[in-house]
Parts: structure tokens; C-alpha cells; sequence
């Protein structure tokens, strides 16, 4: 089997009850429908690392993934959505990751002492960093003043504005997030209800980078090291990723992420080849290979590209494979195309 074949039995089993789903969601009987969707779940869960919740509160059916912000987690909640048959994708919104403002924020409840509370019992007061194009966020509830541990109060702030913002624009665009045990004075704030809002309202007057997945955010890199080194991987000047776990843990070498990706039955690779120009030149052509690699990947639906560095001596572009096979063979076709222009190497992480 395979990370994409796991996606494929996934949408199999669940096109058998979908229909079913869809008539107990009009008929609001979530119950039953639950039955119906745990064993789906279960399987996404061992197979993704995640959970999946159907729900149609705005008229529409919609299947939404919580990620969180475990990126391998993400790669495979998108490669999940893009395999979905098109009958389903006719009849249902795929969120890859959690919207703002989805079902499970407007549901989610907190209790503190004898005291409920919704996400429209809490405050977002918010700071603005211009030059990092972000928000310094503290979130207040009346009930905070009653919870005696500060990480408690300091986790549940995070949980909720994540839900509120969306995992895409609290990944990009918040800094920092604290708690309050009283309000303040002296600074913006919002319900958290109207964050999302007030801060995409915000992303539009400044012109800051906008992003459709958290997948598009990008991380680089300058590695402390002696660039005299030329061997693979050990002489990066510069590194740029989606994934910044990955790159910290190999820099480090360890192997936890990786592990984590084999065992969901998918591979982290980098293809690698000698630099060409030594100059500017590089960087651009690096580049504009990255993206047709990208776009057979997609197109063979078996890997994505994640990101990829430039070294003194090679050049890289590292991949989250979904299908070992199908990989080597789009790589194989791409390799025929180059191979007057450039050789190509790939190597596992």
C-alpha cells in the first residue's frame, strides 16, 4: 500500500454511505449519522493522523480535516482532498484544513467552575507588527480570573482563536497569543466571533502577503555551518520550506518526522543535481524546475514539492511522496526530458 492508495480506499468506503450521511444531516439526526462516520474516522485517523466532521450548517455539505499545524499532516489531508472522485467534490466543500469560524468553533464550549462559555464570551485584544506582518493576540474570558494555572488558560487561548482564525491565517499571520484575566484599556480588541474579520480587513488595507492553504507559508533557512563543506546536504548557504520540522530535525539529525511519514506509508525525498552557473543563475533555474516538478507530481497525484535549498556545490528540491512507484516513474519521465539540459539524482531523507 501507499499514503495516495490510503486516500483512495478512504473516498471507496465512504461513497458507500455518503448518501446516507447527506439524508441524516437534513434531518439533523447526528446521531445516527456519527455511527456512520466513526469507523471512516478511525481509518483517517490511522491512516492521515487526523480526524475528519461532516457537517452542512450553511446549506452546503462540507468534510473538514483538523490538521493542526503538523505539516506532514497537512501535505496528507490535501493529497486526500485532491483524490476525492468527482462525484463528491460535485456534492461536497473539502476543507484540507479547518476554516475560520467552521462547525466545531461554533459548537465548541468551555466550562470553567459551574460557568459555560462559546466563543462569543471571549475578547481578542490584538497588537499589529508591521514589519513582520503579524498580530501579538491576548484573549480574555470573565472566567480566566478563576483558572489558578496560567499554561491551562494560555493553551485554551490558543485552541479557540485557532479555531475562530482558521489553521491558514493563524499560522500566517499570528505572532504570539497570551491570556488576560482582565481586559485593557489601552488596546484594539474585538469579539473573538469578529477576529477573522477584523484581521483579514487588516491583511487587505496593509497589502500583506495573502495565502489560500498553510501549505503556501514559506520558511528559510541560513544554517550555522562551514560552507567550504561540499558533500549533500552539508553545504546549504540557503534553505526554503513548507516544512520547517522537517529541516530543523535533519539539521539535527534526527528522525522522528520522517518516521512519522512511514509509518502513514509515504516518504520524504530531495532530488538533488550540480549546480550549473555558480552565480544568480542558480537560484532561477532551481526555481523554475521546482515548479514543473511540482506540476507532475500533482498531476501523477504522488508527491508535492515542499521546498529545497541552495548549496556551493548542488542544488535541491525536496518532495512528500505518496507513492514511492509512481514517483520514480514521473521523476523517470521528467529525467528524459532534462537530460540534456541537467542530471537528476534523488536520495531518500
Amino acid at each position: 500500500m501507499s499514503a495516495r492508495k490510503n486516500a483512495i480506499e478512504f473516498w471507496k468506503e465512504f461513497e458507500k454511505v455518503e448518501h446516507s450521511i447527506r439524508d441524516l444531516l437534513n434531518r439533523e439526526n447526528y446521531e445516527e449519522c456519527m455511527e456512520l462516520v466513526e469507523p471512516l474516522d478511525s481509518y483517517a485517523y490511522e491512516s492521515f493522523g487526523c480526524h475528519f466532521f461532516v457537517d452542512n450548517a450553511y446549506g452546503d455539505y462540507e468534510l473538514t480535516w483538523d490538521t493542526g499545524p503538523n505539516k506532514t499532516i497537512q501535505y496528507l489531508a490535501a493529497m486526500v482532498c485532491q483524490l476525492a472522485p468527482q462525484s463528491i467534490k460535485k456534492s461536497w466543500i473539502l476543507n484540507a484544513c479547518l476554516p475560520p469560524l467552521s462547525q466545531k468553533a461554533i459548537q465548541a464550549q468551555v466550562q470553567i467552575k459551574d460557568q459555560i462559555y462559546t466563543l462569543t464570551d471571549f475578547m481578542l485584544f490584538y497588537t499589529e507588527d508591521e514589519t513582520q506582518q503579524s498580530w501579538h493576540c491576548e484573549v480574555y474570558c470573565p472566567g480566566f480570573s478563576l483558572i489558578t494555572n496560567p499554561e491551562n488558560k494560555k493553551e485554551m487561548s490558543m485552541y479557540l482563536l485557532e479555531l475562530a482564525l482558521g489553521q491558514c491565517a493563524y499560522e500566517a499571520y499570528i505572532g504570539s497569543v497570551d491570556f488576560l484575566d482582565a481586559p485593557k484599556m489601552d488596546e484594539s480588541f474585538c469579539n473573538l466571533v469578529d477576529g477573522y474579520e477584523k484581521l483579514m480587513d487588516h491583511v487587505e488595507t496593509k497589502g500583506w502577503k495573502t495565502y489560500q492553504s498553510p501549505l503556501e507559508i514559506y520558511s528559510v533557512f541560513q544554517p550555522v555551518q562551514d560552507f567550504a563543506h561540499d558533500s549533500l546536504r552539508k553545504d546549504m548557504k540557503f534553505i526554503f520550506t513548507t516544512h520547517p520540522l522537517l529541516i530543523e530535525e535533519t539539521l539535527e539529525e534526527k528522525t522522528d518526522v520522517l518516521k512519522d511519514l512511514e509509518v502513514k506509508q509515504g516518504e520524504f525525498d530531495y532530488i538533488y543535481y550540480n549546480n550549473l552557473f555558480n552565480t544568480r543563475e542558480d537560484a532561477l533555474f532551481r526555481q523554475e524546475l521546482s515548479k514543473q516538478f511540482d506540476q507532475a507530481f500533482q498531476k501523477s497525484e504522488c508527491a508535492r514539492v515542499i521546498g529545497g535549498a541552495i548549496g556551493k556545490s548542488y542544488s535541491y528540491i525536496d518532495c512528500i511522496v505518496f507513492d514511492v512507484h509512481r514517483f520514480q516513474s514521473t521523476l523517470d519521465q521528467i529525467k528524459k526530458q532534462l537530460d540534456s539540459k541537467v542530471k537528476l539524482h534523488v536520495q531518500k531523507f
